[in-house]
């Protein structure tokens, strides 16, 4: 009888430990997934036993004082209490995740349950956004957008200098991230000059049939684009573009799709001392450079999308070439790498920036490694991770000062690049504290490559989806700085008023008095 007893006092100890151990995550399994799509109890329990097994930082957490076993014990019960409410709102449920997971600092990490009783797809919880609102700089981050009219005046082709005769500047840019923006912003074309017209139009005294015409069908576009405005569908507008191209309105033009998750915004500037300004908003240069990637993201065909994706290879050419023919004739003042507000993106894309910059051969910049087991330390050895840069025959290396600018809003892939230019001999950061999101990751459904780590069920297939790192990244002195960020070299705030009154940017400025004074 007392054996009895105690086998089943065993079972009940270890229930947990061995259910997760046959429980795969990954995939819509419907032993994992089956029960949880009408109990907020189950989906609970999938997250945990999830992270449990795939999450790659659980050593870190320990560090913070995180307990999961006993975040099961004391939010299972609550989860259970969701089930038996009649009603349970978005809110209350993200409160929930939000109490659970906020302690995780993985920078990527997304948490997203179905709400079975609002018929809520997606109620999505970031915990690095609670944490990144803590920054003394995320009001201005969170608005900031690079000018250099303070800096600059160029007229007809011409390079002027401004009112006080300061920094000289060349100025090169293009924008693919909101192509359709121009239609609703942008004074002199789309919502403006359809205003306009259907101005014009009302005024006439006796208009002809053709007037009429267009001036209904002008109201009929205006009352389209607002729609589309508010809930923004690409097919829906190029419709629309198709529908009213008879009109000739300026900027209304097709819209790629992959604009909406490849776009970005790219700006080079040649500064006073030949000091080689570069900001773009995400590393997604990989997809207009790359034909193979290309084809992966852009209807390639289509005149108007090779028009823009030119455009951003036309903006990086001329960084590129300019940095290199000045550093050739010894005339190169320095570089600055503007990764203020920037996401993050392809790693690839380290090619053409730092990777620009430095010798052939790739360099180190930080060490990965996996989950290798259900255990919760089940984690593999170290390997050392490479930034491929450009073959010798294709560049110099530059040896004038590199500065890279960072504020709370730039994470991931411009993270591992701070890392780079901070690990170069001639290279300083400046700026604000980074948002802290350097793990590497597979995409939302990618089957997994490695055992135990990418991601928890499948985004709009299973009730509970949860982002994941692939692998925990450490910086090159073994450093983990996930939800922590990297603390500049010279740590200096933007001064939001009078960037607002001026244009004067307060960062830029500290940038460029360091390359020219070396302080």
């Amino acid at each position: 009888m007392m054996l009895g007893v105690m086998l089943l006092m065993m079972t009940f100890s270890s229930c947990r430990e061995e259910t997760d151990k046959l429980m795969t995550y990954d995939h819509p399994d419907l032993m994992a997934f089956g029960n949880a799509d009408s109990c907020f109890a189950e989906k609970f329990k999938i997250m945990w036993n999830g992270l449990n097994q795939y999450y790659a930082l659980w050593d870190y957490e320990d560090e913070y004082g995180l307990d999961w076993d006993a975040v099961y014990d004391e939010y299972l019960p609550q989860f259970e209490a969701l089930d038996k409410k009649e009603t349970v709102t978005d809110e209350e449920l993200k409160e929930l995740i939000r109490k659970v997971c906020s302690p995780l600092h993985d920078g990527h990490l997304a948490v997203i349950f179905n709400n079975h009783k609002t018929g809520t797809q997606e109620v999505l919880y970031l915990p690095s956004e609670d944490r990144v609102v803590k920054h003394d700089d995320y009001e201005i981050a969170s608005k900031y957008n690079p000018s250099l009219k303070y800096y600059s005046q160029v007229a007809n082709g011409e390079v002027e200098t401004d009112s006080n005769g300061d920094p000289i500047v060349a100025e090169h840019s293009t924008s693919v991230t909101g192509l359709i923006a121009p239609i609703f912003l942008n004074k002199g074309i789309g919502l403006d000059w359809i205003n306009t017209q259907i101005d014009q139009l009302s005024a006439l005294p006796n208009p002809t049939t053709a007037q009429t015409l267009r001036l209904d069908s002008l109201e009929s576009l205006k009352t389209e684009l607002k729609t589309i405005a508010a809930g923004f569908s690409v097919n829906r507008y190029n419709e629309v573009v198709k529908s009213y191209e008879s009109l000739h309105v300026p900027g209304l033009e097709y819209f790629d799709p992959g604009f909406s998750t490849m776009g970005i915004d790219i700006k080079f500037a040649l500064l006073k001392g030949n000091i080689a300004y570069f900001h773009f908003s995400g590393f997604n240069l990989t997809a207009y450079m790359v034909e193979v990637a290309s084809k992966q993201f852009f209807n390639v065909s289509n005149p108007v999308t090779q028009k823009h994706m030119k455009a951003i290879g036309e903006v990086w050419k001329k960084w590129f070439d300019t940095v290199q023919q000045l550093h050739k004739a010894g005339t190169l003042g320095g570089v600055i790498i503007d990764l203020r507000g920037n996401g993050g993106g392809f790693q690839d894309d380290g090619y053409y920036i730092t990777g620009s910059l430095l010798p052939e051969g790739g360099v180190p910049f930080s060490y990965s490694r996996f989950k290798r087991g259900t255990g919760r330390y089940d984690y593999s050895t170290l390997t050392t991770n490479y930034l491929k840069t450009m073959e010798a025959d294709k560049h110099e290396v530059i040896t004038e000062p590199v500065v890279v600018m960072t504020n709370c809003k730039s994470l991931s892939m411009a993270e591992i690049t701070t890392l780079v230019v901070k690990n170069m001999e001639n290279g300083t950061h400046i700026g604000k504290r980074s948002k802290g999101g350097i793990c590497g990751l597979t995409s939302d459904n990618t089957p997994f490559t490695n055992n135990y780590m990418g991601h928890i069920g499948e985004r709009g297939k299973t009730s509970v989806h949860v982002y994941l790192p692939s692998v925990a990244t450490f910086t090159l002195d073994h450093k983990i700085i996930e939800g922590e960020g990297i603390t500049p070299d010279i740590e200096v705030d933007l001064d939001e008023a009078m960037f607002k009154a001026t244009g004067k940017d307060t960062q830029l400025d500290r940038a460029l008095q360091y390359i020219r004074t070396g302080n």
